[in-house]
This record gives structure tokens, C-alpha cells and sequence, in this order.
């Protein structure tokens, strides 16, 4: 499990998936999708963010602790 986080990234990168419908079914799966590929290649699952009932962002770490996001 990660370290918390001690002082703020020096910057954020957010990941936008592509496709129809976004914050619905389809894009839900698109967004595990790309998170399955993403933590096949180290990343670490943070939490998921829901508006509406729906999945906004999933918020992920990459193998050096910096955060990203997944939407």
C-alpha cells in the first residue's frame, strides 16, 4: 500500500477515455478497461469518484506514488 501522500504533485495528469456516452454503462466500462491495463503495467488503484450514481474518475497512482486520473 502506498505512503500518504506528504506535499502536493508538481503537476496532475488526467487520462480521458475516448467513446459515446460519457458517465454511462458504456463508458464505465471503457474507464475498467484502461484500469485493467494500467494496473497490468504497475499502477495502484486509489478510490473511484461517482456523480450521479455514475463513474466520473477513477484516481490512480503510478508505480512512483504520483497521482493521476482516470476518466
Amino acid at each position: 500500500m502506498a505512503e500518504p501522500k506528504t506535499s502536493k504533485n508538481r503537476f496532475h495528469i488526467d487520462i480521458r477515455v475516448a467513446g459515446p456516452g460519457f458517465r454511462s454503462a458504456e463508458s464505465e466500462k471503457r474507464l475498467r478497461a484502461k484500469e485493467a491495463e494500467l494496473l497490468a503495467l504497475g499502477a495502484t488503484q486509489v478510490r473511484d469518484e461517482y456523480y450521479d450514481d455514475q463513474l466520473g474518475h477513477i484516481v490512480m497512482l503510478d508505480p512512483e506514488g504520483n497521482e493521476f486520473c482516470v476518466g
